[in-house]
């Protein structure tokens, strides 16, 4: 592997080979099942699959003997066909043996009811017998894959918190005051201080009379405490997968080790991916159900996990249609699945693996469709991923080392914010859900634009846009207003700054932290909760826009008025501000970012990549300047783009200038 950069939206992928393939379940399979399975994999040009995550019940099928008999053929086979094993740690399904003899490391939810065996993530990631027993199944593993040369690689567990994240169990509230003492360096008088714990009685004594916060038990919590009860849950997991990382490494340093999902209740910008050589992403994007917004969320997933550390791998991307009790997606239309695939790669997946080989005939994900359908017989989709496999023999060496370039970056993939607000979120859409709306308007303009966290580097960036962040915490501003010195533009949303670094409401008038950037300070502020019964107005250069959700009235101390309330009580009033700051520009934005409030902004954006409506355009660039283009026509109609410098098209071989016609779901990779 390559050394591993710190974690940055800019850090590309450590590995030299990119990956593709599928995840496979020999287990789940009759051996005259499987019988073209290698044939088949290699003409479609795999050369990776991905193995092992639910199996701890056949490594060990009772206490203390194991077995990998079921599994080391298939290993064999697979490597000699030139198709590497990627092994999962399978402690996201711990075997009945084990918890039926320790059933008090089982999770509890919010009621107090202990979850039991018969799905999965049933345990709880701080019992330490838990933890011990993954420990050991995990050393057991690696052990015996040390020396197997198509072992490559390894995911630790499976989507952590993949379903629910709570846990109240015994384990966590031992874990909880564990972390409370080591946050405030077993000081309760800190905590009682930091957490504001005089109001309601809250105080504390000491640390083991804390317990997890249990929403609307009886009624409203602190959101200081619930916001530390998030980070505990984080550093739980994270603190259970550093066991078995630590193993592997140990036993096997050429290894490369990621997790895969990227759910609720943990930090992917920070330790838990620190302790990674690379996050992997699992990649739905037919949970989207309006099809002409499908390529704009997947999109934004997609930019939001690389805001947290920089390129990715995908060891699940959707290939078919996924259904479990209660709902069942579309299935990809021809050509669909491959360019939802090529729109993952271009947003920074540098190794791609389908869900799954074959689909299941039993369990809960019977109707989780992969390239094989129930019956067995190769169709469509699996031609379409030998299409993708041969195009990425020659595209995916082009592709390693590079990073996604972008001119403007949303602020997003923040732990603290997103989890601080939901402690007590007013009814308000959170920090991700605000920098959804700004980003996908954005991309359906034809900006190329990126999530980047406010500790990131912003060098090459010309606009960063912070909408509407409660928590901000004081140390990124220096960096940001170097970077605004430099000549960036910073727009700063609404509530933007309110609350401290506990989720406490902060002493200073609004925008708190970010007062020295913008020279402005909130004089009053408010939700429209019916925003049409007593409608807000903004006037901006003649051109007039209705606000909703929330609307504050600006002091421009040193800064220009650039818009004004048009509407009631506010009218005339400050809405919109523009500070210049050495070679750049801070602009306050006094309501919501909706659509037509960014569209008032454009004067103040890059020029945009000028390509017929829902064709996406996405630069990947070499540290040497070099870069690859990909062009998606997202459309379900021919549209002609027209291309005015000359390029070769990496999957034809073409040269293309000019004008060109592009079939639905069509895609070229310029360079």
């Amino acid at each position: 592997m390559n050394p591993i950069q710190p974690l940055s939206h800019k850090r590309p992928l450590p590995l030299e080979t990119f990956y593709y393939g599928s995840t496979y379940y020999p287990e789940h399979w009759q051996p005259e099942d499987m019988e073209n399975d290698i044939s088949l994999m290699q003409a479609a040009g795999f050369n990776m699959v991905r193995m092992a995550e639910f199996a701890w019940h056949l490594f060990e099928p009772e206490e203390g003997r194991f077995d990998f008999s079921w599994l080391d053929p298939h290993i064999e086979k697979l490597g000699k066909a030139g198709i590497s094993t990627f092994m999962c740690t399978p402690t996201a399904t711990p075997p009945r043996w084990l918890t039926a003899k320790h059933p008090e490391m089982l999770r509890e939810d919010v009621v107090g009811d202990v979850m039991c065996h018969g799905s999965r993530q049933h345990a709880s990631h701080f019992s330490d017998i838990f933890r011990e027993y993954s420990r050991k199944i995990t050393r057991v593993l690696a052990e015996h894959y040390a020396d197997n040369p198509y072992v490559v690689g390894w995911q630790t567990d499976n989507e952590f918190h993949c379903h629910f994240a709570e846990d109240h169990s015994p384990a966590v509230q031992s874990g909880f005051r564990e972390f409370l003492k080591l946050k405030f360096d077993g000081d309760i008088e800190k905590l009682n201080k930091d957490w504001g714990a005089d109001f309601w009685a809250m105080t504390y004594q000491n640390f083991d009379q804390i317990e997890t916060p249990r929403n609307m038990h009886p009624t409203h919590l602190n959101p200081a405490h619930v916001l530390d009860y998030q980070r505990c849950l984080s550093w739980g997991v994270t603190r259970f997968q550093k066991d078995q990382l630590d193993i592997l490494r140990e036993v096997n340093s050429k290894w490369w080790l990621t997790h895969n999902g990227c759910f609720a209740s943990l930090d992917f910008h920070g330790e838990f991916t620190e302790d990674l050589d690379f996050l992997g992403f699992d990649s739905y994007p037919f949970f989207e159900q309006n099809i002409s917004q499908r390529w704009l969320t997947h999109a934004f997933n997609l930019d939001y996990v690389r805001g947290f550390s920089g390129n990715f791998i995908i060891p699940e991307q959707q290939s078919g249609p996924g259904g479990q009790t209660d709902y069942f997606h579309n299935t990809p239309e021809p050509g669909e699945m491959r360019r939802m695939a090529y729109s993952s790669i271009a947003h920074g997946a540098d190794s791609l693996l389908f869900f799954r080989w074959r689909t299941c005939r039993f369990g809960a994900e019977e109707y989780w469709c992969g390239l094989l359908d129930h019956d067995n017989i190769p169709k469509r989709r699996l031609a379409e991923a030998g299409q993708l496999g041969a195009e990425l023999k020659k595209v995916g060496p082009a592709l390693m080392g590079s990073s996604v370039e972008i001119s403007v970056a949303v602020a997003g993939s923040d732990y603290d914010s997103n989890a601080g607000h939901q402690a007590l979120h007013l009814g308000l859409p959170g920090p991700r859900q605000a920098s959804e709306v700004v980003h996908m308007h954005l991309n359906h303009k034809g900006h190329s634009v990126g999530i980047v966290h406010p500790d990131d580097d912003l060098s090459g960036i010309d606009v960063y846009i912070i909408p509407h962040f409660p928590l901000f915490k004081p140390e990124w501003i220096p960096r940001i207003k170097e970077w605004v010195e430099q000549g960036g533009t910073l727009i700063v949303g609404a509530r933007a700054g309110c609350k401290d670094v506990n989720n406490n409401v902060i002493s200073e008038p609004l925008p708190g932290c970010f007062a020295d950037l913008t020279g402005t300070w909130v004089q009053e502020c408010g939700k429209q909760n019916l925003p049409n019964t007593r409608p807000l107005e903004i006037i901006m250069q003649g051109q007039k826009v209705v606000t909703e959700t929330w609307y504050e009235e600006l002091v421009a101390e040193d800064a220009e008025v650039i818009a004004t309330w048009n509407s009631r009580f506010l009218k005339g009033l400050p809405a919109i501000t523009c500070r210049n700051l050495g070679n750049g520009k801070v602009l306050h934005v006094g309501t919501w970012f909706t659509n037509e409030v960014v569209d008032l902004l454009e004067a103040y954006l890059p020029v945009t990549n000028r390509f017929p409506e829902n064709v996406e355009i996405v630069d990947r660039v070499h540290p040497d300047g070099s870069r690859l283009r990909f062009v998606i026509n997202h459309n379900d109609e021919v549209v002609k783009v027209n291309f005015a410098e000359e390029a070769i098209d990496l999957l034809s071989g073409e040269t293309v200038f000019g004008s060109k016609e592009l079939e639905p779901n069509d895609v070229l990779i310029l360079k």
